[in-house]
């Protein structure tokens, strides 16, 4: 169980840490394929456009480079999330071995 937890938060740790530092353009990956509304649901763009409307978001160009930073910010909380999963499984480790 310990172990599991150790591994998850490396895992979730490096993640975040690849999208923070924007290694090998990894931010700039996620926003042009996550965050795109071109990539939307085709049921949904159906939707809106039969109603004639546009997606909400189809200013997507003009928002880019806020995206951007924002990714990175939000790989830094999730890195420290994944930071403190490690930290609290090692904890839990070091207890279970002194008792």
């Amino acid at each position: 169980m310990i172990g599991t937890a150790v591994l998850l938060g490396i895992g979730i740790t490096l993640a975040g840490l690849v999208l923070t530092t924007d290694y090998r353009g990894a931010a700039q990956w996620f926003v042009d394929t996550q965050l795109n509304p071109v990539f939307a649901e085709p049921s949904v763009l159906r939707r809106l456009d039969r109603l004639g409307k546009e997606h909400p978001s189809m200013d997507f160009s003009l928002r880019r480079p806020r995206l951007r930073v924002l990714v990175r910010i939000w790989g830094g909380v999730v890195a420290l999330i994944g930071f403190g999963f490690v930290a609290m499984a090692v904890v839990h480790l070091v207890r279970s071995w002194l008792s």
